[in-house]
């Protein structure tokens, strides 16, 4: 899998696995501004400093943090958006 250090996105899911914070979080948000409120979208993230960063940053912002799975070094979070 190549790892171009951009956003990977699907309808509902968006890999973030290749960007550096802090425009992990940015990248997150976005994708969070493109859907309804809500709605839902699952990032996937590395473990460390994106997984310490990313579910306090979209919470403090209003989201929902719904689900967490890990899977070696990445997680999946169902993230609900909350109000704009």
């Amino acid at each position: 899998m190549e790892n171009s250090g951009q956003a990977r996105a699907s309808a509902r899911s968006v890999d973030l696995t290749g960007t550096k914070c802090p425009m992990t979080f940015v990248r997150a948000k976005v994708a969070l501004e493109r859907i309804g409120e809500g709605q839902a979208l699952e990032l996937v993230l590395l473990t460390g400093e994106q997984m310490q960063t990313v579910p306090a940053s979209l919470k403090a912002e209003g989201h929902r943090i719904e689900k967490v799975t890990r899977d070696g070094e990445q997680f999946r979070l169902l993230v609900r958006k909350g109000a704009s």
